[in-house]
């Protein structure tokens, strides 16, 4: 590599299963909008920059004209599928009406022990 270039790396996930890494070289004082053009992400995954929602270096948020460094990891986020807010409110109502599935639970002894305390086959429970 010589002098006023660097190399960078474009993050994509499609899914959970499946992420696009490519590592870009790209002069001094790119921005990110140069690294996205760049690396092709947008034809090898066939999305289009509205399908861009979000874009981060290592997990913190940053505009697209932010100044990148040598060895940064430029990360595209997608738009959320679901609401976290309604995905809680769902749980809490499940947990409240008794239907919350045991992995879901958190670890507290409280809520463990209401729900060990609440299922048909409990030990300490003598049979009818």
């Amino acid at each position: 590599m010589s002098d006023g270039q660097m190399t960078i790396t474009i993050c994509y996930a499609h899914s959970a299963s499946q992420v696009w890494i490519s590592a870009v070289t790209l002069p001094c004082g790119s921005t990110i909008e140069h690294a996205i053009t760049a690396s092709g992400v947008l034809q090898a995954c066939n999305i289009s920059q509205a399908d861009i929602a979000d874009t981060g270096v290592f997990g913190l948020r940053k505009p697209r004209n932010h100044i990148l460094r040598a060895g940064d990891r430029v990360e595209l986020y997608r738009e959320l599928t679901f609401d976290p807010m309604e995905s809680r409110r769902r749980r809490a109502a499940h947990r409240k009406a008794g239907i919350l599935k045991r992995k879901h639970l958190k670890k507290s002894k409280v809520a463990w022990q209401e729900y060990i305390g609440s299922s048909p086959a409990d030990p300490k429970k003598e049979p009818d």
